[in-house]
């Protein structure tokens, strides 16, 4: 008999933890379709012939400004908020989301070095029109945005990269590191611990939302945490870090960028990263690296003054390439 009620106990005490989880994951899929229904889309779609990119594209001028986000991040246009806003006073500028992100669709196509290239390709040549771009990259889109470079440099005004890696250095990350990181993240959020802890008013520092989230305007808080609640950690972005060592070895056997401006702002985290900075400055002959101290990976939002200050530089100084500016 005490070892029947023993086992019982036993049951009952499992049966707690697995109600809870099965709580959460109902919990989670029920908000994310309460939400969905009540984002508003802020832009315009482009097909781009392997799945429909979300984009918004905010002012006007002779160049055009073109972010590209880093893997992982839930939405472009929170992403790039305030630097989209700084720049649309000087050009057009335009943020779009990767397949499987913000309002973009999915995609089966494989996000290969190739297949990035022609969507970016395809959607600048769609969204701006023959003028020359300037590309503002995060983390991992400095592999499309050097990539693009590559193949159409007759476009490229200037790089200006975000705390990116240098594709010698995604050349040899470790992959299967950043698929554990991925799946942790997938987990957090798909049993509702992630949205949780946010209505704890505990934002993560998943992909930066502990820093993003409290600089954006009180009407796209909800907006950017709706999109990080759905997005941290999915399979969309599973996909291009799957193939991130090929991706950079597809760069990395390119020409390099010849006199194309390059800005290089940096995260101050060490030695090792500070040599993976001036790796990526010497891809060209005309390029500026600076690091930025006291800074975290989403340099953009954790020192925007900073580095807003650096890419007003930058942009004066190759305006003066172009008359039409």
């Amino acid at each position: 008999m005490k070892k029947r009620r023993l086992f019982k106990r036993k049951r009952f005490f499992w049966c707690i933890p697995a109600a809870l989880l099965l709580a959460g994951i109902i919990w989670e899929a029920v908000m994310v379709s309460a939400e969905r229904k009540n984002l508003s889309e802020p832009g315009a779609y482009a097909d781009l012939g392997t799945y429909r990119a979300h984009y918004y594209s905010k002012g006007s001028g002779g160049t055009a400004f073109v972010f590209i986000t880093g893997s992982g991040t839930p939405c472009a246009y929170t992403d790039f908020y305030e630097l989209q806003n700084m720049l649309s006073e000087t050009g057009q500028t335009v943020s779009f989301d990767h397949a499987g992100s913000g309002w973009s669709s999915g995609t089966k196509s494989p996000r290969t070095l190739e297949n990035l290239v022609c969507e970016l390709s395809a959607l600048i040549d769609t969204v701006t029109g023959g003028k020359p771009v300037i590309l503002i990259c995060h983390s991992l889109g400095s592999l499309e945005a050097i990539g693009y470079a590559q193949s159409r440099p007759e476009r490229v005004a200037g790089i200006i990269f975000l705390d990116s890696g240098s594709p010698e250095f995604y050349s040899t990350d470790s992959e299967p590191l950043a698929k554990a990181v991925n799946r942790g993240a997938a987990l957090l959020r798909t049993t509702g611990l992630n949205r949780l802890c946010g209505e704890l008013n505990l934002l993560l520092p998943l992909y930066g939302e502990n820093v993003r989230n409290p600089g954006l305007p009180e009407n796209l808080k909800e907006t950017d945490k709706a999109m990080f609640f759905e997005f941290t950690g999915n399979r969309a972005t599973l996909g291009s870090i799957e193939l991130m060592n090929e991706n950079a070895a597809a760069v990395l056997s390119g020409p390099d960028l010849g006199d194309i401006p390059l800005l290089v702002l940096s995260s101050d985290n060490g030695d090792d990263w500070n040599s993976v900075q001036m790796q990526l400055a010497a891809w060209s002959e005309n390029s500026e690296q600076v690091t930025v101290s006291t800074s975290e990976h989403y340099i953009h939002w954790a020192s925007l003054s900073e580095v807003s200050y650096y890419i007003n530089g930058f942009v004066a100084r190759t305006a003066a390439k172009y008359p039409g500016f």
